[in-house]
């Protein structure tokens, strides 16, 4: 991970040192600040694999026992996202932009079984509460090719460093007749590293120094070194773990299919009855739709 973060710093430096040098032969176009606003999706990974599992789970107590279940699976996918990001003139066709975004996803999850047998109430339900988000870092190469004195094309493309959390609880609750059993689990992991992103966009300029702009942006980054707290419930009794976020598939009670589910612990998990034991990944991939303000100087 220091690894990455070093070559990405070392990157950055090396570019700004190209950009003075090429500015230094008598080219002054000045700089503009790109404010950018956002709506997309994102591939997300172990998370919507957790919360389908859950979904299947309860879907597999109402065939074995023929009980109704209510809630349906919804996954993290689409979401706003923003940008700020400076933009340095090179000459008239390039420049080289650095800036930050913000990125999040988050979508509750309710699944519920209520039924009465043997004239004894029984109630199940599942809360399932995950948030994601990410803090990207990134440098840009920009294109720009004029189609009118008003309007122009342009391309970008470039890395980023991403800065990467979950937010992920669960709430599972289970009463027959007049017992009940309450157990809560809240995890919260952090994870950084690269990313690659690019896209395509017209600007139009509506006065001399304000240009709106429409614009189509695409990313690949996958972050899968999470590490973090997880603190588990149940009952009034407590337990917190600190460790790395793992994802692993856990048998139903047939034993003969899997759904997946996340925990945080110190060591890789080695239950016997479980399977697919892996670090736990969040892909940020995906594509959105953008538009926003460049403001030039």
């Amino acid at each position: 991970m220091k690894r990455r973060f070093i070559v990405f710093s070392l990157f950055m430096i090396g570019f700004f040192s190209f950009v003075k040098g090429v500015q230094s032969e008598n080219f002054d176009k000045g700089f503009s600040i790109k404010l950018t606003g956002g709506y997309g999706n994102v591939a997300v990974g172990d998370i919507n694999a957790v919360l389908e599992g859950q979904d299947s789970l309860f879907n597999y107590f109402t065939t074995i026992a023929g009980y109704t279940k209510e809630g349906e699976f919804k996954d993290l996918n689409k979401g706003f996202e923003y940008e700020c990001e400076f933009i340095v003139d090179i000459n008239e066709h390039f420049g080289i932009g650095i800036g930050a975004g913000y990125i999040q996803r988050k979508q509750l999850n309710k699944f519920t079984i209520e039924m009465w047998e043997n004239y004894e109430y029984q109630y199940m339900a599942s809360f399932i509460d995950p948030k994601l988000s990410a803090v990207p870092i990134k440098l840009s190469i920009y294109y720009f090719f004029p189609l009118t004195t008003r309007l122009n094309l342009y391309l970008n493309g470039g890395i980023g460093y991403y800065f990467g959390k979950i937010q992920y609880s669960t709430s599972d609750e289970l009463q027959m007749g007049h017992d009940q059993w309450i157990t809560i689990s809240e995890i919260e992991a952090k994870d950084n590293g690269l990313g690659f992103h690019g896209g395509i966009g017209i600007e139009f300029n509506i006065i001399k120094n304000i240009a709106f702009f429409i614009e189509g942006a695409g990313r690949y980054a996958k972050l899968k070194d999470w590490e973090g707290d997880e603190i588990l419930t149940s009952n009034g009794d407590v337990e917190r773990t600190a460790g790395t976020l793992w994802c692993y598939g856990i048998p139903y009670s047939d034993g003969r299919e899997y759904f997946s589910w996340l925990s945080v612990q110190k060591e890789k998990p080695s239950d016997p009855n479980i399977k697919n034991v892996r670090k736990a990944e969040v892909d940020y991939s995906g594509f959105s739709f953008r538009i926003g303000l460049k403001i030039k100087y």
